[in-house]
């Protein structure tokens, strides 16, 4: 048994010194037995699309301050995936979204006060008509618009997002036989 998380060492329950990792999720205390099983959490992302462009938020706190990401975040504990899309994009970017439609999902890890999250993202589509302006805020300080192929995924906060939108132009790729 070892230590996999640095926060993963003392007991929630009896504050113990023998907090141990079991495997990658589950930890366990050798003094009151107590097991916790850190878990995957749940996140949506919204594939925004107006005309052929993509809406992409520059990140305004880290992980990933003054990168591109999609517009999204974590599920809250109670709530819809579809709710979650719709609540997020609101709060980010000031879009009301509908009829949001699942694309797909993607394995990705999050890393935020020295705890390494297990996260699977669950990518949403929609389109709208018109682009609205950006309040910038905390967490998104710009909105870019760009089609797939203007996309840098060199300047991507996230693996899942990259792996998200390359996924996305080998489909677009396949559609219209360009290579």
């Amino acid at each position: 048994m070892r230590h996999l998380q640095p926060w993963a060492r003392y007991c929630s329950r009896c504050g113990t010194d023998g907090f141990v990792a079991v495997d990658e999720r589950h930890f366990h205390c050798r003094a009151c037995h107590f097991d916790y099983y850190h878990n995957l959490a749940a996140v949506v992302c919204a594939l925004i699309r107006h005309q052929d462009r993509i809406a992409l938020i520059v990140r305004g706190r880290d992980p990933g301050r003054g990168l591109l990401d999609l517009p999204g975040g974590f599920v809250d504990p109670g709530e819809s995936l579809e709710a979650a899309v719709n609540r997020e994009v609101r709060e980010e970017i000031g879009i009301v979204i509908t009829k949001p439609r699942y694309l797909f999902s993607a394995p990705n890890t999050y890393p935020y006060g020295g705890v390494t999250y297990s996260t699977v993202d669950a990518v949403f589509e929609t389109t709208i008509d018109a682009v609205p302006a950006l309040t910038p805020n905390d967490e998104v300080v710009a909105l870019r618009w760009r089609t797939l192929g203007e996309i840098d995924l060199g300047e991507v906060a996230f693996e899942s997002i990259r792996n998200t939108l390359g996924r996305l132009r080998e489909s677009a790729t396949a559609l219209t036989g360009e290579t």
